[in-house]
């Protein structure tokens, strides 16, 4: 765990959730909205980059999603990365069992929830090479 984003997920939660006033449509959406929150001010290359998020999916129905997130700036050298376990329906997979469909807007308990996810992800985001 990074305590310096917990810190910063912590300072600007209230940022976080309005981007949950509508449902994410995929777990990147949500490690993107992560990333824009935890990501301080730029010193080139040692932030992660929301618009440099890639995602690798070797499952199938369930199974593990791994996003490698590279630093800003031009070339980076700087990356960070996060696994999330995905299920194949609502009683395996949080984020399916949190949309509850996903029709309207999401309520407060929804939105509670999403945050929690995003604060799981937070937690579980490392540097590469630590």
């Amino acid at each position: 765990m990074i305590q310096e984003f917990v810190n910063r997920y912590m300072a600007k939660k209230d940022l976080l959730a309005a981007a949950f006033a509508k449902h994410p449509e995929n777990y990147k959406e949500i490690v993107k909205n992560v990333i824009s929150v935890v990501t301080g001010e730029d010193v080139y290359g040692i932030n992660p980059d929301s618009e440099r998020i890639h995602e690798i999916n070797d499952g199938d129905y369930q199974g593990v999603l791994v996003y490698v997130i590279g630093g800003k700036g031009y070339q980076p050298s700087h990356y960070w990365y996060v696994k999330v376990e995905y299920g194949s329906c609502s009683g395996c997979d949080t984020l399916e069992a949190i949309k509850d469909c996903g029709y309207g807007t999401p309520t407060d308990e929804q939105i509670k929830d999403y945050m929690t996810l995003a604060l799981h992800i937070v937690q579980g985001l490392k540097k590469m090479g630590d």
